[in-house]
């Protein structure tokens, strides 16, 4: 159960629903700026998205630690700080699933302060990844997993960003979880269009991917 929640929601939820920007490596991150190390840990949550080593997993989840403890030790209450050490907690969830429970929990609990200082941080982040998590997570005691408390975050997001795709299709995947199918189905639709609106890039090709995969489920 846990090896199918963690190919589920790692993948989407730290990797994918992170915004891209195609950040660069940055050598010597660790005394660089917030921006800096913000990038190197966004980076690190790329590389392990298309990493099946584990053992290099795991060496990546240590490096997006270490760069978001160097990032709080430069601001501590600095949002992108808090959100990288969010992302880094749930690479670390990735790499030790023994700690499931552990690592989510405090990286829900992190998000949440995020969300307090900075709503709209990463175009409504802290509250799309909330509800990624908590839908796709385990229940007690295996894990954090609420689909109603999901639901009502992923609609915090699409409140901020009503026209940002990955924040609707976290709201569709948060109605199909509750039961409602016809209100996952429109949402879908608007997760699409959201996207055909927007420039070509591989973001938008990826959240077209999954809008076509769900509205053929349907």
């Amino acid at each position: 159960m846990i090896r199918q929640f963690w190919c589920g929601l790692l993948i989407v939820a730290v990797a994918a629903c992170v915004t891209r920007r195609s950040a660069p490596p940055v050598p010597g991150a660790a005394s660089s700026s917030v921006a800096a190390l913000a990038a190197a840990i966004e980076l690190e949550a790329q590389r392990s998205d298309h990493e099946s080593d584990s053992k290099i997993r795991d060496e990546l989840a240590a490096e997006a630690s270490r760069d978001a403890e160097a990032c709080l030790l430069l601001e501590p209450q600095a949002s992108a700080c808090l959100y990288g050490r969010a992302v880094a907690l749930g690479l670390n969830a990735r790499a030790h699933p023994t700690r499931l429970g552990e690592f989510l929990s405090d990286m829900l609990a992190t998000l949440t302060r995020v969300e307090s200082a900075d709503p709209n941080y990463d175009e409504a982040g802290p509250a799309r990844v909330q509800a990624l998590v908590l839908i796709r997570a385990p229940g007690w005691p295996l894990g954090p997993g609420d689909a109603e408390a999901g639901l009502a975050a992923a609609r915090r997001a699409v409140a901020l960003r009503p026209l940002y795709p990955p924040n609707l299709l976290a709201l569709a995947e948060a109605l199909a979880k509750t039961g409602d199918s016809r209100g996952a189905l429109e949402n879908y639709l608007r997760a699409r269009d959201a996207a055909l609106a927007l420039p070509a890039a591989p973001d938008r090709d990826e959240w077209l991917r999954e809008a076509d995969q769900e509205l053929q489920r349907k």
